[in-house]
């Protein structure tokens, strides 16, 4: 302390030095006539166990954290006086911690630290709550040395406290580091931790990878009515249930349509031309509907809307206003089993079967009928996908077969594989093939705990199988991830080594593991004290002190 002291004043006479500064500071900050020009009011903005804030305390806080005067649109969007107003709470409630433990904090404690430090204390924040220091060079004179009156103006004309509350405010956060600092100390981290995140860090694979997805065989199913039957009589409880959990779905319905269509596209900027012959074509398919030809057929083969050409150009049940203003038009103009004239809209040319009407109620028979189609062609649907991924896994194990060979076949699996010394092929690979078609895509390198592939399914088993893996090895069997079938190949597997982790990667692993773990522990345990103070009733905030002046009326966010 007297070493601290001499290098700040450059003195030897540090007994009487001492001395001094305390008369100075009994002078400049005790007493009555130090309490400065506020003394903050009746009005309390929020309590935390024995301890008190009003608005002007918060303000105070809020003026150390927005030194630069923030507009007050850019404070609310940052939520700067919610985290301001969490600091306060949190400093609070660990400071009332470390009381119940038995530390204490005078004012002569924060004055010495104050002087010592040449920082205030602010903590900021939701749980994790940090305490930030900043520095008060308006505290000293030119000198650079520790000036009381300059402090003294400071705290009463800009943060317009007077002495006794900016000491009392400063005590709490002094005792809220003291808790951090005890709490923090217990943390460590083991030799095992930095192991297990070096491997994290240093473990490296790549992939290609093919995903079978069975809404693509979905589409392309056409059961028959037999088969339907045969599955609904062996799931009669699934059905059941299905529709009891849905029954709302078939009482009171609007008037609906169920409708099949062809779509040739013509964009609506398209030259007269093209719009031409687009319909042309639409104009030969529809006298070949209404010649007999099966529609689902010609809606496979022909229609340009993908999303349902495989499903015979079948939308499903609609209300109207569903479709677009002329082809809703003109679904709701035919009767079941007619065939429209061509119809226009900014797609292009339509031709629209209508296969069904409905409205009310739905009779029980009819709507289970309907749920069992559906549950049918998701079981059989996944089915296919499984099959189709076992036989392309076993398609590419055999000898001179590459993936690049796979995908090849993928698109065209009636054609001849690749010549693997000519690079021939019976044909080229489509260039539009439908996005829900399985085909082999490549990885990013990723980490065993990352996510190589995205989708709608965790990829934690897939990742877990790749790194018990060495480089070109392919699994025996698909994996199946949430819905989907996946097969890959391991195309690069970077191992971590002990040679790898060298004592300076050691210690920024440790030193990163370190602060993750503390800012968790404080965290959870901030998260722990808030939670018993408001079971106890010890926490109390008035939210309307979070509005941020001149900035849009409302309910402050949070």
């Amino acid at each position: 302390m007297f070493e601290k002291i001499a290098n700040k004043f450059q003195t030897f006479v540090l007994i009487g030095l001492v001395t001094l500064l305390c008369a100075v500071f009994i002078l400049q900050f005790g007493g009555p006539q130090a309490q400065g020009c506020t003394e903050g009011g009746s009005s309390y903005i929020a309590q935390v166990y024995d301890r008190s804030f009003n608005s002007g305390d918060f303000e105070a806080a809020y003026t150390l954290a927005n030194p630069g005067r923030l507009p007050p649109e850019r404070a609310r969007a940052l939520h700067l006086r919610e985290a301001v107003m969490d600091g306060m709470v949190n400093a609070a409630l660990l400071a009332h911690e470390a009381e119940r433990v038995g530390f204490r904090v005078s004012e002569d404690d924060v004055w010495t630290r104050i002087r010592d430090d040449g920082t205030l204390l602010l903590t900021i924040g939701g749980e994790q709550g940090p305490g930030g220091a900043i520095p008060v060079s308006y505290f000293q004179n030119d000198s650079g040395n520790f000036d009381p009156d300059r402090a003294k103006e400071f705290i009463q004309n800009y943060l317009r406290r007077s002495i006794r509350e900016f000491a009392e405010w400063q005590s709490t956060e002094m005792l809220a580091n003291r808790m951090r600092q005890t709490l923090l100390a217990s943390i460590s981290v083991s030799p095992r931790e930095v192991w297990n995140a070096y491997v994290r860090d240093a473990e490296k694979a790549q992939i290609h990878y093919v995903r079978f997805a069975p809404s693509f065989y979905a589409n392309a199913l056409r059961p028959t009515d037999e088969e339907i039957t045969t599955w609904m009589a062996a799931n009669t409880e699934a059905v059941d249930q299905e529709y009891t959990a849905n029954r709302h779905r078939y009482t009171g319905l609007e008037p609906q349509v169920r409708a099949e269509h062809i779509l040739i596209k013509a964009s609506a900027d398209a030259s007269d031309e093209v719009k031409a012959s687009a319909r042309a074509r639409a104009e030969a398919l529809l006298a070949r509907a209404r010649a007999g030809e099966n529609f689902e057929d010609l809606a496979r083969e022909n229609s340009e809307d993908t999303g349902s050409a495989r499903r015979g150009g079948d939308l499903g049940y609609n209300p109207h206003g569903r479709m677009v203003g002329p082809f809703d038009t003109a679904q709701f103009a035919l009767d079941v089993g007619q065939i429209s004239d061509i119809v226009e809209t900014r797609f292009g040319y339509h031709i629209i079967k209508v296969v069904g009407k409905r409205e009310g109620d739905v009779p029980e028979a009819e709507a289970k009928r309907e749920i069992g189609e559906r549950l049918y062609r998701e079981a059989r649907a996944s089915e296919l996908a499984r099959e189709a991924a076992t036989a392309a896994l076993a398609w590419v194990k055999q000898d001179g077969r590459s993936w690049d060979d796979l995908d090849e076949h993928l698109a065209h699996p009636e054609a001849e594989a690749v010549d693997p010394e000519t690079g021939e092929s019976a044909e080229e690979a489509t260039t539009d093939r439908d996005p829900l078609a399985p085909h082999v895509e490549e990885s990013r390198e990723f980490g065993p705990t990352d996510t190589p592939i995205s989708g709608p399914f965790d990829t934690g088993d897939l990742v877990h199988a790749v790194f018990q893996m060495t480089a070109g090895a392919t699994p025996d069997e698909p994996l199946a991830l949430g819905q989907e079938f996946v097969i890959f190949i391991v195309d690069s597997r970077q191992a971590a080594t002990e040679e790898g982790l060298t004592d300076e990667r050691r210690e920024s692993l440790m030193n990163g593991l370190l602060v993750a773990k503390q800012r968790e522990a404080l965290k959870v345990h901030l998260r722990q004290l808030r939670a018993r103070a408001e079971r106890n009733g010890k926490l109390r905030i008035d939210e309307s002190i979070l509005r941020y002046p001149g900035a849009d009326a409302g309910t402050p966010e949070s």
